[in-house]
């Protein structure tokens, strides 16, 4: 790696999620592994069962941490697919997991898949064979269906105008390049509304990686999920890194905490909803100091529950 890998909010993360009991820690985002050194160093008598969907990375993190031997575990696997039987585990016995979303700075300085609109690389990020590759987004999907994605996964305000430049664009030729995308993109919004702390690109990149990778989908099935490998008092942390993110986890908790959903004045309850977890944190930020060491950690969010 070229570059310094940073695990965002190491420190929460251990107070929240770690103590001296824990035995089994899920890492369901494992990235380059940063949590889970943090964790296997500091805490000796812990397994850490590691998960990432892309193969590359992963890579990193089990040759990273193979010191470890036997106490890190690596699995090639999306977190809303794992199950006891791929932890070969017998019950629900994993003591904390964690989910940190969004990508790793692996991608956009090493992987060439088209993640950073600051290089040119051929368009694509993709993190697993379920992934859509952007490139056959941009260059096939239509207006409507572009100006959507911009929109819905990425809150751009000028969706439909960039939309429209993009398929006016690719009548002369395919698109080929992040940065060529980029350039696309920023001539598309008005000077006077181009923001002077990010670049104009930026938000329909988030929006085509949330789309290409099915991001807010996965956390909708993923946390669920991860939930049923926790043994009861198990607790999850997750650590997003935009509005979208955390609004879908800020939902899933509030749903998943309550114990009756029958409308207000109703007799009795008849929707035999039982409540699932305890909400142990609002949103829990970084330090300053940490966001003046590590930029990338000043839009973070920590938000914690512990399965009943």
């Amino acid at each position: 790696m070229n570059y310094l890998h940073s695990p965002v909010m190491v420190n929460e993360v251990i107070e929240y999620l770690i103590d001296d009991r824990t035995r089994y820690f899920l890492d369901c985002t494992a990235g380059e592994g940063g949590h889970s050194a943090e964790i296997l160093k500091r805490f000796p008598a812990v397994t850490v069962f590691a998960l990432d969907r892309d193969k590359e990375i992963l890579e990193i993190a089990r040759n990273r941490l193979s010191i470890f031997h036997d106490r890190f575990k690596a699995f090639n696997s999306n977190f809303i697919n794992i199950s006891l039987k791929d932890l070969n585990l017998e019950k629900p016995s994993i003591d904390s997991a964690l989910m940190d979303l969004g990508i790793s700075f692996y991608h956009y300085k090493n992987s060439t898949r088209g993640f950073s609109f600051s290089s040119s690389e051929k368009l694509n990020m993709t993190l697993d064979e379920e992934s859509i590759d952007v490139y056959e987004i941009i260059n096939n999907y239509n207006k409507d269906q572009l100006a959507d994605i911009f929109f819905k996964y990425g809150e751009e305000r000028f969706s439909r105008r960039i939309a429209g430049k993009i398929v006016k664009q690719r009548e002369t030729k395919s698109i080929e390049t992040s940065s060529e995308l980029a350039s696309i993109i920023a001539s598309a919004v008005p000077y006077k509304s181009m923001s002077k702390r990010i670049h104009p690109a930026t938000k329909c990149f988030q929006a085509l990686r949330i789309f290409a990778n099915k991001e807010l989908e996965n956390i909708k099935t993923g946390i669920p999920n991860i939930l049923s490998l926790l043994k009861n008092g198990g607790k999850l942390g997750v650590i997003t890194f935009h509005s979208l993110e955390d609004r879908t986890v800020k939902e899933i908790f509030k749903d998943l905490s309550k114990s009756c959903i029958c409308p207000p004045g109703a007799p009795v309850c008849i929707c035999n909803k039982k409540k699932e977890i305890e909400l142990l944190s609002k949103a829990l930020k970084p330090s300053m100091e940490e966001i003046k060491k590590n930029a990338a950690s000043r839009s973070a969010k920590f938000r914690v529950v512990e399965k009943i």
